[in-house]
């Protein structure tokens, strides 16, 4: 198995074992203290030996508390003084208790190893160990460098055990956080799929219900006509429901224009639609079918409209499609955005996120009382998968 793999089964319990190791190996270490205090005790007795016994315990104790602090993930700037302490005091230690204190020499460059991040880190772990060579300087050269390669060595694996838990632990909020993120993101969209489209056809049901009010009871086959396409449009929001919650919806652009037309002729609408190219990427397709759906939804609810018009514009690369009507009421707010949140909608904030992820945007304005969305996207396969990969590099 793979150190991938490996780490694809990191849970809490694999976490809380790494944890579990790692302040057990470096509290376990803190028992080589116990020989220079024993040899202090019965070579230094006295003002010298109290102070030694100080020296090291304090050098035990800071040990303990930036290593324990390392294994909990729980650094701080009280760590930086008890690690300024730390080395004070093993400056002053071979002064007070002797060549013994190179038993010890693994805590101060395990110290600076766990306590600073980066290139400090390492600095501070080969910088601690230079100054054990150098306060040892007199002492027996053998004696010196094997304390200062087993301090090195006893060190570096400390160091290395406490940063891997550490890691491990990280690892595991990132997979929590990553996984709250994406039930986040898939809430969104999913209310993105319901409102665009719910938000249409209950737009159509209540335009049509109201046409069928209008119907005089003895023209009843026309009322039946009505009733049977409102009956029709229900069932297919009760199906496309049904499909949002399974994920698998797809937009059909030719069938959204066909259905939008039809739609709109009815309500007295006058829709004038030119051909979209061939060359437009399936994604692409699919974000225009939305857009041109949200569009219709909002002529329907904010708008007198008589006349929708829908352009479309070839600029090298690109296409601008642009879905224009009149009627805009004079209550109207005068931003498109204004009207869409008027209404509590996010129709139009979810067209600006369809069309950024196949490289798209929109704009919208109002002038003399019509209202113009303009879309621009890629206008071949190409581009529109190459625009599509750069948005998702960059998420």
């Amino acid at each position: 198995m793979g150190t991938a793999q490996r780490l694809t089964g990191v849970g809490p319990g694999t976490v809380r074992l790494a944890r579990i190791a790692a302040a057990v190996f470096t509290v376990g270490m803190a028992i080589f203290a116990v020989l220079p205090l024993a040899e202090v005790l019965g070579r230094f007795p006295g003002v010298r030996g109290a102070l030694a016994v100080l020296l090291l315990t304090g050098l035990t104790a800071g040990y303990l508390w930036l290593g324990v602090r390392a294994v909990l993930g729980r650094g701080g700037r009280p760590d930086l003084v008890v690690l300024g302490a730390m080395t004070a005091v093993a400056v002053a230690l071979p002064f007070a208790a002797g060549p013994s204190w190179l038993s010890l020499g693994f805590m101060l460059p395990y110290a600076y190893a766990v306590t600073l991040r980066g290139r400090a880190a390492w600095a501070g772990f080969f910088a601690a160990l230079i100054l054990e060579l150098v306060l040892s300087a007199g002492q027996n050269l053998s004696w010196v460098l094997f304390s200062g390669l087993q301090s090195m060595l006893t060190a570096a694996a400390l160091a290395g055990l406490t940063i891997f838990a550490t890691l491990l632990s990280e690892l595991q909020r990132t997979r929590e956080e990553l996984a709250r993120l994406a039930i986040t993101e898939e809430r969104l969209r999913f209310a993105r799929e319901l409102h665009d489209v719910l938000g249409h056809n209950l737009s159509v049901i209540a335009m049509r219900t109201e046409l069928s009010m209008r119907i005089p009871a003895d023209q009843r086959p026309k009322l039946n006509r009505e009733l049977t396409e409102i009956h029709d449009i229900a069932r297919r929001s009760l199906h496309d429901v049904r499909a949002v919650v399974k994920g698998y919806r797809e937009m059909s652009l030719e069938k959204e224009l066909s259905g939008v037309r039809k739609v709109l002729e009815s309500a007295g609408v006058k829709c004038d639609f030119a051909a979209l190219p061939v060359t437009l990427s399936a994604e692409v397709r699919v974000a225009l079918a939305w857009a041109v759906r949200e569009a219709a939804t909002n002529l329907l609810r904010h708008s007198d409209a008589t006349v929708c018009l829908l352009d479309v514009e070839e600029e090298g690369d690109r296409i601008r499609v642009t879905v224009s009507n009149d009627g805009v009421r004079p209550s109207a707010p005068p931003a498109a955005d204004a009207a869409d949140a008027a209404v509590g909608g996010s129709g139009l904030a979810g067209l600006d996120e369809r069309l950024a992820q196949v490289g798209g945007n929109c704009d919208r304005h109002l002038e003399d009382g019509w209202f113009t969305l303009s879309l621009d996207v890629p206008g071949r396969p190409t581009a529109a998968a190459a625009l599509t990969s750069a948005t998702g590099d960059r998420k």
